[in-house]
């Protein structure tokens, strides 16, 4: 049984083994997108893996990072659609200008901003969704 922490370290710890399933789930997509329609369709591609990782993710880490009851589920799910937005459109610029701009292939375009937005996607639910101070979750 996985107990509830408000400690940063232990939630950024269980983050980075959910971060790994949702990672799977992504970037397979996302690969398997580009191979059967080709590397042109990188920014489409993009848009369905980050969905699919997004969902997996916002599913496990409610259960093992994020732990707790909201006082609005209406409010919790606009504030993932929002997160989720937000990560998706730095997604989506960080890998055109990665890929069309600075001419990095988009599997590894993709690998790099993969970690940029684990960095966004941790600390916006940690701070916006998860904090006392927008009190969304219930103690």
């Amino acid at each position: 049984m996985i107990t509830r922490t408000n400690n940063i370290w232990k939630q950024l710890f269980r983050y980075c083994f959910v971060a790994v399933g949702a990672f799977a789930v992504d970037y397979g997509s996302y690969t398997m997108v580009l191979f059967l329609c080709g590397l042109q369709y990188y920014l489409w591609a993009n848009v369905l893996g980050f969905v699919l990782g997004t969902l997996t993710n916002y599913a496990i880490a409610k259960c093992i990072v994020f732990q707790g009851n909201p006082k609005s589920r209406i409010a919790e799910i606009a504030l993932v659609f929002v997160i989720g937005g937000t990560g998706l459109l730095l997604q989506q610029v960080g890998l055109y200008w990665l890929t069309d701009i600075c001419l990095v292939h988009p599997m590894y375009s993709k690998l790099i901003m993969t970690a940029v937005c684990f960095f966004w996607n941790f600390f916006a639910r940690k701070f916006f969704m998860y904090s006392r101070y927008f009190n969304i979750i219930k103690d």
